[in-house]
């Protein structure tokens, strides 16, 4: 028997759907056939649609589980050119609560680890390319994190004692279309206030997903993918000093209906690092 708790699927909607058949076939028998409703599919054009359209493709328009991951290098870029220094595996689970506003309500729970750009091996120290410098690689389990977001998709995230604080803006969407997928291209600023300074990260993804599935209005969550790259300040732990220039990641992942659908080579990582997690992710989601 499939573990419920980790996966977005309402098992429900199985027993309502044989009900309706049931209910649509002895009404069959006693009534004429007038004619076919059909039902309107969302519209791209529509701002109210839109705003749907995110939604489904980056969290989901019902209550439930969302499972996401994201792999790929980040480069240094110095005086115009690209240095390859350390690639994330980053794996999350979040819940959404709808709330009676048009917003809703998010729990979020992510982990993250630095792998070599090559290999994809987890690193434990890390010798920074540009520096020659030999630094200890931390890991830790970011949240978790509470976010508001509000009805036209602003995200505010709720303060936790000794964490950082951010500052968020998000960009409007439209929606387009790349061959049989319909695409977002979101965008976020996020000034991120913490213990060793000030750090800015803009991150722009292109999340998209098959059109039937997207415009469809009873369906609730879609397996997206994502093209993210974010910008971001050289972080504290990499002790580049008042050298010029940034990183930049060129990452790719999804959005997926199970915890056992995340990337196998994530979920080793977890297992070996936090096992309490691993054992539960949902209880840790969960934990007050």
């Amino acid at each position: 028997m499939p573990d419920l708790r980790l996966t977005d699927q309402q098992p429900a909607c199985a027993r309502r759907g044989a009900l309706k058949l049931g209910l649509a076939a002895t009404a069959s028998l006693a009534m004429p056939t007038l004619g076919r409703a059909t039902t309107r599919m969302l519209d791209p054009d529509k701002p109210d649609d839109a705003r749907l359209i995110y939604r489904k493709l980056r969290y989901r328009t019902d209550d439930g589980l969302i499972f996401s991951w994201l792999k790929g290098p980040y480069m240094a870029v110095i005086e115009g050119d690209l240095i390859p220094m350390y690639a994330i595996n980053l794996g999350s689970l979040s819940r959404v609560t709808q709330r009676a506003d048009g917003g809703f309500d998010l729990r979020d729970l992510e982990m993250s680890f630095r792998t070599d750009v090559d290999t994809g091996e987890r690193l434990t120290r890390f010798r920074n390319p540009v520096t020659g410098e030999t630094l200890p690689v931390v890991e830790r389990v970011q949240g978790p994190n509470r976010l508001t977001i509000s009805r036209d998709n602003q995200a505010q995230i709720s303060d936790r004692p000794g964490g950082p604080h951010f500052d968020l803006t998000h960009y409007p969407v439209r929606p387009f279309t790349i061959g049989h997928d319909i695409a977002i291209r979101d965008r976020t600023h996020a000034r991120v206030t913490g213990p060793d300074g000030v750090s800015l990260l803009n991150e722009v993804s292109t999340i998209s997903g098959p059109r039937a599935q997207v415009l469809d209005p009873s369906v609730t969550s879609v397996a997206s993918r994502a093209q993210s790259n974010d910008v971001r300040s050289y972080p504290a732990w990499l002790r580049m000093g008042e050298r010029p220039g940034h990183l930049v990641l060129f990452g790719n992942g999804g959005k997926v209906h199970r915890f056992t659908d995340l990337p196998e080579d994530w979920r080793a990582m977890l297992h070996e690092v936090f096992p309490a997690i691993a054992a539960d992710p949902v209880a840790a989601l969960d934990k007050a």
